[in-house]
């Protein structure tokens, strides 16, 4: 029972998901397949298993892409020039650099918590 809930529920977002993009873009074709798609998973249990492994390997596919692709893209064309930026006009965001006068990284920070600090932790 458990696998056809689930299988059900991919039916219906993939259907609800063509219906809002016939909305948007007005193509009869996303209608037509929004109701293939909602009578196949509807009516035959095998079909719904069918398009709910047809989905988790779309999303499996789409996960590797995004975890490996545009995250390494993102990382070397917007993060690593900004880290070097940053390294060469001589930002140090956690004080790596130790100051000439001081004898050590530590910096005292004699803080008493209130319970406003505790308010807006993030």
């Amino acid at each position: 029972m458990e696998k056809r809930l689930k299988s059900l529920e991919s039916c219906l977002v993939i259907t609800a998901g063509l219906l809002v993009l016939f909305f948007w873009l007005k193509n009869p074709w996303l209608l037509r397949g929004a109701l293939a798609v909602g009578v196949l998973g509807a009516l035959s249990p095998w079909a719904a298993t069918k398009i709910h492994q047809g989905w988790t390997l779309l999303a499996r596919g789409l996960g590797w892409f995004n975890g490996r692709v545009l995250l390494s893209a993102v990382f070397y064309l917007f993060l690593t020039p900004i880290a070097w930026l940053a390294r060469k006009f001589g930002a140090s965001s956690m004080q790596l650099r130790k100051k000439t006068s001081e004898a050590s990284y530590y910096v005292a920070r004699d803080h008493r918590y209130e319970p406003k600090d505790l308010e807006n932790t993030w």
